[in-house]
């Protein structure tokens, strides 16, 4: 009997021994540990006002008014053709239509005497139908030659070549004394204060993008602050990127620059010395009831600052974090 009773106390003993002590660990709000973060990626400035100024005549090139390097404003005559033969082509077409002028005046004085000589039975009506029929023909002919004038004097004004916009000559593919044709390429003029930024990025970081308040665009050491113009509904099925628009808020960096786009994350970012894995799934340690509960991190990347998305009050454990699985049991002490 006194043995069994030894045999009880052992074994209540032993259950007393095998219940685990509560794991000591440190706590701190997860507002508290937050860092600020910004991301990049690879972005260039792009200006699409870039045109190529072309002849819309055939004839010589009469004067070059402008270099490479010139800034220019809109509407500056950039170059003159040699225009000899359409200002006489606009001569012969103005010469044209006066003469039909005064051969519609006298068909008209017909048709009033036609009519009146109708009136008084001297005239038949073949007559006067005769000389409505000449003024509606001259009235045609009339509308056609005003039309050949104004053909003639815009070709006039064509051999006057004009910048598009404001901007700057950046190329020149002729000399005095080349003869062109409708399309040849003159010169190159690219548009003033037309820059803007554009970058490929994927998903995650479009929806980065979009909560951010700062981006930058950061090229030979100096920061470009920028305004987020669109975004375009467009994945490359290759890269799985959209590409996005950015304007110049201030200054313009150089059209062609090469940089990299920074922009500051809306939310700070865990340090990686928080994060704990757990079955292959990362996560942080958070006290909650006296217990410790681990919360995966959707999203997160090993060796990488992580978005926690949890209120900013959670408790996260800071210390002891690798020694505790969800639902240990923890005493929180104070950090040394």
């Amino acid at each position: 009997m006194r043995y069994l009773h030894r045999c009880i106390m052992f074994a209540m003993l032993g259950i007393s021994f095998s219940v685990p002590a509560a794991t000591s660990v440190v706590v701190q709000p997860l507002s508290e540990l937050l860092q600020e973060t910004s991301q990049s990626a690879p972005a260039h400035v792009i200006n699409e006002n870039h045109a190529m100024v072309s002849a819309r005549l055939s004839a010589p090139v009469e004067n070059v008014l402008v270099q490479v390097g010139d800034s220019i404003e809109a509407g500056q005559s950039l170059l003159r053709l040699e225009c000899t033969d359409y200002e006489l082509g606009k001569a012969q077409a103005s010469s044209g239509l006066k003469a039909l002028q005064a051969q519609t005046r006298l068909a008209r004085q017909q048709l009033s005497r036609a009519e009146l000589l109708l009136k008084q039975k001297n005239a038949s009506k073949e007559l006067r139908d005769q000389r409505r029929a000449e003024l509606d023909s001259l009235l045609a002919q009339q509308e056609g030659a005003k039309a050949q004038l104004k053909e003639a004097e815009l070709a006039v004004e064509r051999c006057s070549v004009e910048a598009p916009f404001a901007g700057v000559v950046t190329g020149r593919s002729v000399s005095e004394g080349d003869l062109v044709a409708p399309g040849v390429m003159l010169l190159k003029v690219l548009a003033k204060d037309a820059q803007e930024v554009s970058a490929d990025l994927s998903a995650q970081q479009v929806m980065s993008l979009k909560q951010s308040s700062k981006i930058s665009f950061q090229f030979n050491g100096q920061d470009y602050f920028l305004n987020l113009r669109a975004i375009v509904p467009f994945i490359d099925n290759r890269a799985r990127t959209q590409q996005v628009r950015f304007s110049f808020s201030e200054s313009s960096a150089l059209t062609g620059s090469s940089g990299r786009l920074i922009w500051r994350d809306a939310k700070g970012r865990l340090p990686i010395r928080y994060i704990v894995s757990r079955d292959g799934n990362l996560g942080v340690m958070k006290a909650s009831g006296g217990k410790a509960e681990f919360v995966a991190l959707t999203g997160a990347i090993e060796g990488q600052a992580a978005v926690v998305d949890l209120p900013p009050e959670t408790q996260i454990i800071i210390e002891g974090q690798h020694a505790v699985s969800s639902g240990d049991e923890i005493t929180i002490t104070a950090q040394e």
